[in-house]
């Protein structure tokens, strides 16, 4: 592993910015250039959009705890309803345990709907979308059935990369039917590798691992939970040590780089979280995945970055941060660590991220 050379913290003398990371040059966009990025049409090119009439979507409900909810009956009628007016027929199954998103929609027979729909946050959606893309029928169906989600969770970063932020706003993409291809992240790990799954929205190791895993415990807090969180962990100021890799090519070598770090973010999306903006230029269909990493630093310091991340993703700035675009990634660490995967999959290290490009279609 090559050693990457360590800025210095606050009070320490002055830092040089990382120029590199594995070789790979760094992304320091300013602030006219991450609001620019942060329109839903910059998120995915519509050039490779086409028309598709749907008439019959299929809406895999994230139940559980939430189907006596007022807000998820409501927001079941809602859905219901508007996508009538629409001509469109809804059929609804309910999930009953983690899993059942991605059981669903490997196993189901779609040949009868024009769609499937997802309503819940990102980790119900990453359910659907491994199930779609690990049916029997090979990628003919991810290929030809779009995969979406009404942002009806806590998070809801994926729909926001789109510009949707209702119910309301998801049918209204419905209704005008344009769909195009979007990006999903293959992660292997467990031994040599052999076991996989995906993430459409972040793959997250260090303080952000650990924040998240704190936040599922603090849903009465809803969406304010990932900043008391981030807090809590910010002041723990916990020693990272790993060694990651990336490269912008599928094949080939890669190189590496050992450190001491705060945090890693692998992300398809801008947002992860309550909509913190870590990787500022992510784009949903451009064949790679945004990675942040942050180098150790003092809790005050810490404290400035995650404040970034809330308005507009000023962080990748800083010396201490690395931003780059891969198309795969490694990570391995002294001993297993774990690693987060859309906010509701943990696996250990060592982990492998391959970039999926155009894995499945979505209403865009």
């Amino acid at each position: 592993a090559r050693p990457v050379a360590m800025a210095c913290a606050p009070g320490r003398g002055k830092a040089s910015k990382i120029k590199h990371m594995c070789g790979v040059p760094t992304l320091r966009p300013d602030a006219a250039a991450r609001t620019a990025a942060a329109a839903p049409e910059r998120c995915v090119d519509a050039s490779r959009a086409r028309v598709l009439s749907a008439k019959s979507i299929l809406v895999i409900a994230h139940g559980g705890k939430k189907r006596a909810s007022r807000a998820f009956v409501k927001d079941m009628r809602d859905v219901e309803m508007m996508l009538g007016e629409c001509g469109v027929s809804t059929e609804f199954v309910e999930t009953t345990c983690a899993g059942d998103a991605t059981r669903i929609a490997r196993e189901r027979d779609l040949s009868g709907y024009d769609a499937v729909g997802v309503m819940g946050g990102d980790g119900t959606f990453r359910e659907a979308a491994e199930g779609l893309l690990s049916r029997g029928d090979g990628d003919s169906t991810a290929k030809s059935t779009p995969l979406f989600v009404f942002p009806c969770g806590t998070g809801n970063n994926y729909a926001r990369d789109l510009g949707v932020s209702t119910v309301e706003d998801m049918v209204k993409k419905v209704k005008a039917g344009r769909v195009a291809p979007v990006d999903a992240v293959k992660v292997s790990h467990g031994v040599d590798f052999a076991n996989e799954t995906i993430s459409i929205n972040v793959v997250t190791w260090g303080m952000a691992r650990d924040a998240a895993e704190t936040a599922e415990g603090m849903r009465w807090l809803g969406p304010f939970r990932y900043d008391v969180a981030g807090l809590f962990h910010i002041l723990m100021n916990k020693k990272n040590f790993a060694t990651i890799g990336v490269s912008n090519e599928l094949s080939g070598a890669m190189s590496d780089e050992s450190n001491e770090y705060l945090m890693m973010f692998a992300q398809n999306t801008r947002c992860s979280g309550r909509g913190f903006t870590f990787t500022p230029l992510a784009q949903l269909d451009d064949g790679e995945f945004d990675v942040m990493t942050c180098l150790k630093t003092s809790p005050f310091h810490t404290k400035g970055l995650f404040d970034a991340t809330k308005s507009g993703g000023g962080h990748v700035e800083d010396p201490n941060v690395a931003y780059v675009k891969a198309k795969r990634l490694s990570l391995s660490t002294r001993e297993p660590e774990r690693v987060g995967i859309d906010g509701e999959v943990t696996v250990k290290t060592p982990v492998r991220l391959t970039a999926m490009k155009h894995a499945f279609l979505t209403f865009v």
